[in-house]
């Protein structure tokens, strides 16, 4: 009997999708929610206004530096501003507040290291602070920061300036804009020297280059010592000092010859406003490269130019490639910087971040460690099975809910349709250990999806609403998924990924009932909690429900061949044929479908090759069967269902060949391990006597076979099949491991009737 009697007209999926909703909802009901309760975890505040912020939580500042990391902020009842300070940070460390605007969520927060600065690390936090009516709302990040003193990267740089009347600007702006210049280097921790060469050209007198020395030498550390050194340079007006070309190429060459720091950063910054000078004889485009060649010579790192990009440029090119760094010098318009707002200012303030960022690439671990990006603030955290949000901090405790709710679903979801099937089949339940292999295969299959599950909800986005729901319905169909592929291996001949994409369609469709039923409940004033809980018991009946019909219907829909068993006029089940042996017979433990009166195992039904393989236990044959084939064992009649179309006759049946005769007495052989020891096995003659033969057997020795074999035990065993008989395959590729019977057919899906095991 398929199913009890009410049910027995119902079709498979129908029937199936039944036991699946009913150990769905008792599930729920039972197990479930009673989970849900015990693990819930705190709840996220509700007040009516709330904020959060999320930070990097490692951040790294030097002594005497700085360093900025990033902050993301999220709002829920209002929309105004929000304040970020911080709280806890060590000693020689500041922060000034940073405000988000309303309609902003994200922030930089700018840390400052003193030159006292305590080294070391401490753990701090960053407070978001807004006003909502009146009241206060605030939200927290933990941060750890971490004070460093690495070395500082050193840096030479020689200004080679022209001194001609035309460039009197220049050299009140460089006084004038030093300052800045050196705050700008020390705020990045540069160990700079700063040096200054100066050039002018007379008719008369020709080329003055002049070093100016500083205590101590041609470089100082002190802006304001070189800004008192700058004062004191003085054009010459007339006797030919602004002429053109200028001797700006012997300023470098002095410049280079100057004594740079070995590990430092060395670079010249040559201001002119016209072109170089050369003696006569010499070309202007050798001089240069003559000139190039000094400063490779005196290993400098660049040498950029301040000059007239219309008329000067591609004179002075070749000193911009005449530096050991790759990207060579940089080329500014004096033209741009003469009509700039704030002039020789805005070029110096540029110049000072070529240079800071040349000092830190040849000094990488001078460089603080780039805070990490924020991640998104979030206000709770939320559920994949209720829109209620719990404290932020509480995913693990979370995650585990929705695990064990997925398993106790999935635990009753699996027993109800593991019974299901095996009374389907048998027309029993089945045994403890079948029972308990179904319940715990559920339950770990329902931790795992529903934990799963719930961990793919979270990087939904609380911006996305959509997204979030379409994360939500994704986790149901892995949950569904993986109890549909736990469930395909207790069904004969079911594919693993079959079961996954019923059970899949059935979680989804338990998602949308979740959903569906919560909104309509809510719509209609009942109080959240009772709306959840209600929607979610619906929506484990639903899965339940879905998960069985989805897997019956994959189970039908992608087969090849099936039998159609038949117990009465309205009972009809059919099972899926593959290369495991479906059996049929007496015996319910050893046998797939159970039939009342018939042998232990009387018939074996698989797939070779493609083809329907009908092995008769009882008879010891077997043959290939086409659509239509039909066999009536006990209570029951078996159909070879294809899908071919009309029936077709089946292939005469292809007998054992009988066993040569033998001097010796065999030994019995059992030729099926699933026959057991109801047939009798009749005992061989003896071995021949020289006296008269013996008198004949009685009739009674050699019985007529029925068309339709009696009870077991009043056949009599058929002759045994003798050795040599399949020895004389036993090194071909197709034959059987066990007894050395010669099966064609593909490797796995060959199958011996006698050794009753597939190959």
């Amino acid at each position: 009997m398929p199913a009890p009697k009410f049910l027995s007209f119902l079709p498979k999926p129908l029937l199936f999708g039944l036991y699946g909703g009913a150990g769905g909802l008792l599930g729920a009901l039972l197990f479930g929610e009673l989970l849900w309760h015990l693990l819930k975890p705190p709840s996220a505040a509700a007040p009516v206004a709330q904020v959060a912020i999320a930070c990097s939580t490692d951040v790294e500042v030097f002594v005497d530096g700085r360093n900025t990391f990033p902050v993301q902020v999220a709002r829920d009842g209002f929309t105004g501003p929000i304040t970020i300070r911080l709280e806890g940070l060590p000693a020689g460390v500041t922060a000034a507040p940073v405000t988000i605007p309303e309609g902003k969520t994200e922030g930089e927060v700018l840390v400052v290291g003193a030159r006292n600065a305590a080294i070391g690390a401490k753990p701090a936090k960053a407070v978001a602070e807004a006003t909502h009516d009146g009241k206060p709302v605030t939200a927290e990040s933990p941060i750890n920061f971490k004070v460093t003193d690495p070395p500082k990267p050193l840096a030479d740089v020689v200004f080679v300036l022209g001194v001609a009347p035309s460039m009197q600007w220049a050299i009140d702006d460089l006084k004038n804009g030093i300052g800045k210049f050196a705050d700008a280097l020390n705020k990045a921790r540069i160990n700079y020297r700063l040096g200054l060469v100066t050039f002018q050209n007379f008719n008369n007198a020709g080329p003055k280059v002049e070093v100016i020395e500083f205590k101590g030498g041609p470089f100082t550390a002190d802006s304001d010592v070189f800004r008192n050194e700058v004062s004191k340079v003085r054009v010459v007006i007339g006797s030919g000092g602004g002429s053109i070309p200028q001797s700006s190429l012997e300023g470098v060459a002095a410049a280079s010859r100057l004594e740079f720091r070995e590990r430092a950063t060395k670079l010249l910054l040559l201001v002119t406003d016209a072109p170089p000078s050369v003696t006569a004889g010499t070309s202007v485009n050798d001089a240069v490269r003559k000139t190039a060649g000094l400063v490779k010579e005196a290993n400098l790192d660049a040498l950029h130019v301040v000059g007239l990009k219309k008329y000067d440029e591609s004179v002075y090119k070749p000193l911009l490639t005449a530096g050991n760094d790759k990207a060579g010098g940089k080329y500014f318009d004096l033209g741009d910087v003469v009509r700039g707002e704030e002039g020789f200012d805005e070029l110096l303030a540029t110049f000072s971040g070529v240079v800071t960022a040349a000092a830190i690439a040849k000094n990488p671990d001078s460089k603080p460690q780039v805070a990490a990006k924020a991640g998104e603030a979030k206000l709770g955290v939320r559920s994949l099975q209720s829109g209620e949000q719990s404290a932020a901090g509480t995913e693990g405790k979370v995650v585990l809910r929705s695990g064990a709710w997925a398993g106790a679903i999935a635990a009753l979801v699996c027993l109800f349709l593991l019974g299901g099937q095996h009374h389907y089949l048998r027309g029993s339940l089945p045994q403890f250990g079948g029972l308990a292999a179904g319940f715990f295969g559920g339950l770990v299959v329902g931790l795992i999806g529903g934990a799963a599950a719930q961990g793919l909800f979270f990087l939904a986005p609380e911006r996305f609403p959509l997204l979030a729901q379409a994360l939500r319905v994704v986790g149901w169909a892995l949950l569904g998924g993986l109890a549909g592929a736990g469930l395909s291996l207790f069904v004969p001949n079911m594919k693993l990924t079959l079961g996954l994409l019923g059970g899949a369609i059935g979680g989804v469709v338990g998602c949308l009932a979740y959903l569906t039923v919560s909104a309509i409940l809510r719509g209609i004033n009942l109080p959240d909690w009772l709306a959840e809980r209600l929607g979610r018991l619906v929506g484990g009946l639903v899965l339940g429900f879905g998960i069985g019909v989805m897997v019956a219907v994959a189970e039908a829909a992608f087969r090849k061949a099936w039998l159609e068993v038949r117990y009465g006029e309205r009972e009809t089940i059919q099972v899926t044929l593959g290369p495991e042996p479906v059996k049929v017979g007496s015996d319910a433990k050893a046998c797939t479908v159970w039939a009342r009166g018939a042998p232990p195992i009387a018939l074996r039904f698989f797939l070779r090759d493609g083809k329907v393989i009908c092995s008769d236990v009882v008879q010891k044959r077997e043959e290939a069967v086409g659509n239509g084939f039909v066999k009536e064992v006990g209570n029951l009649r078996v159909t070879v269902r294809t899908g071919s179309g009309a029936p077709s006759a089946p292939p005469p049946a292809r007998p054992i060949p009988k066993p040569a005769p033998v001097a010796k007495k065999p030994a019995a052989m059992d030729l099926d391990d699933d026959d057991d020891l109801n047939l009798p096995m009749p005992i061989a003659p003896s071995e021949p006597s020289p006296l008269p033969p013996p008198p004949p057997k009685p009739a009674a020795a050699k019985p007529p076979v029925p068309a339709r074999p009696p009870a077991p035990a009043a056949i009599p065993a058929p002759a045994p099949v003798v050795a040599p008989a399949i020895k004389a395959a036993a090194k071909n590729p197709d034959a059987c491991p066990g007894c050395s019977r010669v099966i064609p057919g593909k490797l796995g899906a060959r199958y011996c009737m006698i050794c009753d095991q597939t190959f």
